[in-house]
């Protein structure tokens, strides 16, 4: 008999999950069950569907188990929750794979073990359309539904305790999700399916020993350098399946490279694109219950990353208790810092699968490592000194730049003479690239920590991309800028559009307290006209893990009460907008008084959008952090227009006025 929910969070010392059985102590408990092994959940991989086919028939029986999943090492720190297994096999996170052709027949039941809790399960059913009907499922029953999978598409199904939504998800139960497809009925399929999961625990002050938040992040179970590493060869087409039953939302920024967005949707239905109408970006925002199936083409070898782009969501924050034990504390006050946690400080004789360096990028939670093998010849030669176009950029510390706490920022220099060693720029000064041109940056650290510059949304080589301790090819290695040293980034601008720099170690602090700005490539016959180019950047003000996220507004070009911007009438201009604050996602909205305006849409994330897609559109956006998008905006009248720069969750609004004469 399985034991009662709560047994396994005993042991750990844990609060029973509220709506489960209630057991205030090990005494409520069968004994065996009190006296046995938690239960282990294993990662799931998503490659290898669940029960038995037969005659177009594929027949299910799942469970729900309480039981301990461990994103690190298998056997390494675990944490409890629950989780769906098929019956006499193992628990999984994800749930277990349900896989089909269109027009199989689904028979699932599912067992609620639990008993005093109702469990309602979502997604089980035909997406044809219709909304679909709850399983709910009482204490110690089992329920069984029976439906014709019509539909392809990318969906999952999920569960909670009583009447929660998906955001309503916490620890105990954000992990009851798998994933649902829907294949063509006689195409091969080769792609790969990935499940997004976030654990959150809140923290509780009225313990004897106060417990802080807790929080995990993961890729198929599994957090980084512990996601899964995939190995392709230059110019194959990868397929990936990409689905967020967490409680957050994800934008999914891809390193290099632009992706196709085949479809988006949620676990109840798909909307699929055809043709130029598929988006072709960089960076995808996910809202929780959102999925997509994307495509890309990796062009040059090299190593990669795909990742979320929220700054805390990949930090080396979430690297659980006893591997954070080794880690160093930072003072934003001061701008020193003793070394980060990397995972070779882990309690661990052996160095994680997969590393190629002994001192990886302090990355944890959301992000996957692709290597890229060459086809038929050796990767790109660097560039030489005698083509490119240089610049220099140094990254350096200013004190009370927010308050107490130390700013960080870049410059640049011109002439022989470096600038003042507290001389920042917030945002750093915008470099305005030529398309075609060799550009050569070097990159000097002045920083007490080490750095790093990624080129966000650029098709360039691996070596230059900017993951210290992963970037580049075997035997050569982009290794971390250390204070005083320098790095030289050397690449050619492949494409007009509006792009950003930004700090790739330690992103939260670093990131928050100043570290990015607009990279803006011009073609090499149209040179940027600051009359009619109008950038309006959002980005962090303060070091993010040292301020409390809901007291750290945005900064918009780098104030909170941005001046105007200076408009005249009938004349077209280019708005462009960049999101690169670490913590939230941001709308932009214009207005003249309590009408909305309209602009046109002409590019995302650098990329010009097809003709048939430049439409006047009601003038608002939506973004995530590493979204950018251009507008263009023809005002008719005089007056003053207001663009509101504002958050979802945190609530903070910065008005910026456009001042048309």
């Amino acid at each position: 008999m399985l034991a009662s929910a709560g047994a396994c969070f005993i042991l750990l010392g844990l609060p029973v999950p509220g709506g489960f059985a209630k057991a205030d102590s090990a005494d409520t408990l069968d004994p065996a069950a009190a006296r046995a092994a938690p239960v282990t959940i294993v990662a799931n991989d998503n490659r290898t569907p669940a029960g038995s086919l037969r005659d177009n028939l594929l027949t299910l029986h799942l469970e729900v188990r309480d039981g301990i999943v461990y994103p690190e090492e298998d056997g390494g720190p675990g944490l409890p929750a629950l989780a769906f297994a098929e019956v006499g096999r193992t628990a999984q996170n994800p749930g277990p794979l349900i896989r089909v052709r269109r027009g199989t027949v689904i028979r699932v039941s599912v067992r609620n073990p639990f008993r005093d809790s109702v469990l309602t399960v979502h997604g089980l059913g035909d997406h044809a359309g219709a909304p679909l009907k709850a399983l709910r499922i009482p204490g110690g029953e089992t329920r069984e539904v029976r439906f014709r999978a019509s539909t392809e598409g990318t969906y999952f199904y999920w569960a909670s305790t009583g009447d929660r939504d998906i955001e309503g998800r916490e620890w105990f139960e954000s992990q009851l999700t798998g994933a649902l497809i829907v294949d063509p009925p006689a195409v091969p399929q080769n792609d790969r399916v990935f499940v997004i999961g976030a654990w959150f625990q809140p923290g509780d002050t009225t313990l004897s020993v106060p417990r802080k938040d807790a929080n995990m992040m993961v890729i198929n179970g599994k957090s980084w350098p512990h996601t899964e590493r995939f190995t392709y060869e230059q110019g194959d087409t990868v397929r990936w399946r990409w689905i967020n039953p967490s409680r957050n939302a994800h934008p999914m920024h891809l390193h290099g490279f632009y992706y196709k967005v085949a479809s988006r949707g949620t676990w109840e239905r798909e909307r699929t694109y055809h043709g130029e109408a598929r988006p072709l970006i960089v960076t995808n925002l996910m809202l929780p219950g959102e999925t997509m199936r994307i495509s890309w083409v990796p062009e040059r070898a090299g190593n990669w990353v795909f990742h979320c782009h929220f700054a805390f969501h990949v930090s080396h924050h979430l690297i659980l208790a006893r591997t954070r034990l080794q880690a160093g504390t930072h003072s934003a006050e001061t701008g020193t810092s003793s070394p980060v946690p990397h995972l070779t400080d882990a309690k661990s004789s052996s160095t994680p699968p997969h590393s190629t360096s002994a001192v990886p990028h302090s990355m944890a939670g959301l992000v996957i490592g692709i290597h890229v093998k060459p086809k038929g010849s050796s990767p790109a030669v660097p560039l030489t000194s005698r083509q490119s176009r240089r610049i220099r950029l140094i990254a350096q510390m200013s004190p009370n730049r927010f308050g107490r706490l130390t700013g960080f920022g870049y410059v640049t220099q011109e002439g022989a003479t470096e600038p003042k060693y507290d001389s920042v720029q917030i945002p750093g000064p915008m470099l305005v690239l030529k398309r075609g041109e060799p550009v050569r940056i070097t990159v000097v650290n002045h920083l007490k920590e080490p750095t790093a510059v990624h080129w966000h949304g650029i098709e360039l080589e691996s070596f230059p991309d900017g993951v210290p301790g992963w970037s580049g090819t075997p035997g050569r290695i982009m290794p971390p800028i250390a204070p005083a040293d320098s790095f030289v980034a050397e690449f050619v601008p492949p494409r007009a559009g509006t792009f950003i720099y930004h700090t790739h170690a330690n992103e939260q602090l670093q990131m928050g307290a100043g570290l990015y700005g607009t990279l803006l490539v011009v073609p090499a016959d149209k040179p940027y006209d600051p009359e009619l180019d109008k950038v309006i950047l959002v980005g962090g003000a303060g070091p993010a893990d040292s301020v409390p996220a809901l007291e750290s507004p945005g900064l918009v070009n780098g104030s909170t009460a941005p001046p105007p911007l200076e408009l005249k009438v009938g004349r077209t201009y280019r708005l462009r907008m960049i999101n690169i604050n670490p913590d939230w996602r941001v709308i932009f909205s214009l207005s003249s008084g309590a009408a909305m305006a309209r602009w046109r849409a002409v590019a995302m994330d650098g990329a010009d959008l097809p003709v048939s897609q430049r439409k006047v559109v009601p003038a608002w956006l939506l973004t995530g952090p590493g979204q950018t998008a251009d507008v263009e905006f023809t005002p008719s009248s005089r007056g003053d227009l207001r663009l509101e720069i504002k958050t979802m969750v945190a609530g903070w609004i910065i008005p910026m006025t456009l001042r048309v004469r």
